[in-house]
């Protein structure tokens, strides 16, 4: 069997086919990690080439918090620098946790949630940032199960990846002794030392991401027209409405304002809309692009490292990885995230349950920000955080969709109400 005929291939295109039939843009990163890194790629380095372990070079740690206790003294590494490493690593890694999350006792629920496991099923990995917080890939890692993370390491997780980011972490110190990924990979000489860095999708390179997509889209995209949604007037024609982002530049030929895309067709807000209409705003701060919430299905959200949620004993522990808080119907304070690098901002987490007569049915988050947040988008992901300083990855989910736009409730943004959409984004200062 090959990697190709993976069951785990198919569920990633099950999950881009689904985005783009909802008329949204799934994030690639997050089903290639979900289900092809650590589905197929995993599955069969496991299965087929009898692997013992799997290593990326995703910048993250993953606590394996069994590691010691579950360790064979008689095994074949035990004597091995890889049993060495991983041993001081599980010991720096649980003293690291330990450390964020003490006095907030708010997050005490985070280490002893369900005792993390039950009968004799060890306790899940822990999803942890890297340390080089400038490349940390925590946010596009949040979609992968829990299991799929054991026997999993990221050996570059505890490292910076330039000297550059070692100096921002310690406040411009001057010290270069802390060695770092291109240091380690010029002493080894490998060709891609002084390469620079890579921000591309992996797997489509540096080809037009919209004429990519429309290769896979169950219907080729129509042509429709940009709107202006503080006037109602058609100001363009774009070539699919499936092909834009919120918060994005529209890129409309010929217009003398610059627009950027703040919703999609269905709205009915005026004679102009229909199913492709792409509503547009003149400023990248105006209130149709803010929101201050967000919806997540909370079947499909994913807790990573608070419990099994397998079969034991004959009993399905379905509910034994979420959250006790809201378990207890209670809220939880934490941070998050709504795309890659973005600043941590802080929220707090509510679960709206359903009817208990729909079946399968349990309700949905809300997510609900201190600070207004920039183009929440249908589709892509919210990553919660948790530790003083977002030090733990409780895991991601598909937005379903925001609350209410500033502008649909009638009011105006300010600097101060504003939280940066980017890493790189200067527009916001000093908020």
């Amino acid at each position: 069997e090959s990697l190709s005929s993976s069951s785990s291939l198919s569920e990633d295109e099950d999950f881009t086919n689904h985005g783009h039939q909802q008329m949204t843009m799934p994030n690639p990163d997050y089903g290639c990690n979900t289900y092809i890194k650590f589905g197929a790629m995993k599955d069969y380095a496991m299965n087929k080439l009898n692997a013992d372990y799997v290593a990326t070079g995703h910048y993250a740690q993953l606590w394996h918090r069994d590691y010691l206790t579950s360790f064979d003294e008689k095994s074949k590494y035990c004597e091995s620098p890889f049993h060495q490493w991983m041993s001081e690593t599980s010991q720096s890694l649980e003293k690291q946790v330990i450390d964020s999350i003490s006095g907030r006792p708010e997050e005490d629920w985070i280490l002893d949630n369900h005792t993390q496991s039950s009968g004799d099923v060890p306790p899940l990995p822990m999803l942890l940032a890297g340390v080089d917080r400038s490349k940390d890939q925590t946010y596009f890692l949040s979609g992968v199960k829990g299991q799929a993370l054991r026997n999993v390491i990221f050996p570059l997780g505890h490292l910076a990846k330039s000297q550059s980011a070692t100096q921002a972490d310690n406040n411009n110190d001057n010290d270069n002794s802390y060695q770092t990924v291109r240091d380690i990979a010029q002493q080894a000489n490998i060709p891609t030392a002084s390469k620079r860095d890579s921000m591309g999708i992996c797997f489509i390179g540096k080809r037009n991401f919209g004429q990519f997509v429309s290769q896979y889209l169950p219907e080729t995209p129509q042509p429709g027209n940009f709107v202006d949604v503080d006037t109602g007037e058609i100001v363009g024609r774009h070539e699919g409405a499936v092909l834009y982002t919120l918060g994005e530049g529209a890129r409309i030929s010929g217009a003398k304002l610059r627009y950027f895309v703040c919703g999609k067709g269905g709205a009915v807000r005026d004679d102009n809309d229909d199913a492709n209409t792409v509503f547009v705003c003149n400023s990248t701060h105006h209130p149709a692009l803010y929101a201050d919430e967000l919806f997540v299905d909370f079947h499909a959200f994913n807790w990573i490292g608070l419990g099994d949620g397998d079969v034991v004993q004959g009993q399905s522990n379905d509910y034994n990885h979420i959250p006790r808080p809201l378990l207890e119907g209670r809220s939880l304070t934490l941070l998050a995230r709504v795309r890659h690098l973005q600043p941590l901002t802080p929220c707090t987490v509510t679960w709206n349950r359903s009817d208990k007569n729909k079946s399968g049915d349990k309700g949905y988050l809300t997510v609900r920000f201190d600070k207004a947040m920039r183009a929440i988008t249908p589709g892509q992901i919210v990553a919660l955080y948790a530790g003083a300083d977002g030090l733990v990855c409780l895991g991601g989910g598909i937005i379903t969709g925001p609350g209410a736009s500033y502008m649909d409730r009638g009011l105006d943004v300010t600097a101060g109400m504003l939280h940066p959409s980017g890493y790189n984004d200067l527009s916001i200062r000093n908020t």
